[in-house]
């Protein structure tokens, strides 16, 4: 059985499939924008970092240990690339679940103070 692909399943693309049901229509323009472009630039770091790790052996795979599904680009299996795919936009939508609950904890002691204001506000 192929746990390394099924985990990947289920530790990422299952809770980024929640998450982006949940917060996709909340965002505004810029941020959906921006999570598109954040994505596509680790996207291509994560394809990169892929097989210099493989090329200087920082991590192989074994067949014995855990069978693969045996889908390969470049050398590399598709399993790694379920898993970079997956831990991206799980981190992205991550931090936007807890921006968004921060902003809405810390909403209401919030204080506005203008800019070039002489007072400093201090909360503890």
């Amino acid at each position: 059985m192929p746990v390394y692909f099924l985990s990947t399943l289920v530790y990422f693309w299952a809770p980024v499939g929640v998450m982006a049901w949940r917060l996709w229509p909340k965002l505004d323009v810029l941020t959906r924008r921006a999570f598109w472009r954040t994505l596509l630039i680790f996207y291509v770091l994560a394809f990169g970092m892929e097989y210099v790790y493989l090329y200087l052996k920082v991590w192989t795979f074994s067949e014995k240990l855990d069978p693969l599904l045996g889908v390969r680009i470049f050398n590399a299996p598709i399993e790694e690339f379920c898993f970079w795919f997956g831990a991206t936009p799980f981190g992205i939508f991550v931090y936007l679940g807890l921006d968004r609950l921060l902003r809405k904890i810390d909403a209401p002691t919030r204080v506005h103070v203008p800019r070039g204001s002489p007072e400093l506000v201090l909360l503890q």
